[in-house]
């Protein structure tokens, strides 16, 4: 689950970002959907959108939770993939 929610933060900041340039550059008038990422992990999901801890993510580095942020602001929307 760990390797799955890094992997979603990181590319989560990724799409953010992009949406922000894509923006600023003019080239699409609004994005106002969320970044849709797809996961397999339905614990690395759960993770993301639940704003509580568990006790097996207690080691994972704050700066990785910015994802949960993302989420909750509705710049970014997990998604289960099958």
């Amino acid at each position: 689950m760990e390797a799955e929610y890094i992997a979603a933060s990181e590319a989560a900041k990724e799409a953010v970002w992009m949406k922000n340039y894509i923006q600023k550059l003019g080239v699409v008038p609004s994005i106002t959907e969320p970044m849709v990422i797809f996961c397999d992990n339905n614990g690395a999901i759960a993770q993301a959108k639940k704003l509580r801890s568990h006790h097996r993510s207690k080691h994972i580095f704050r700066h990785y939770h910015l994802l949960r942020e993302m989420v909750s602001r509705g710049d970014v929307r997990m998604d289960r993939v099958s």
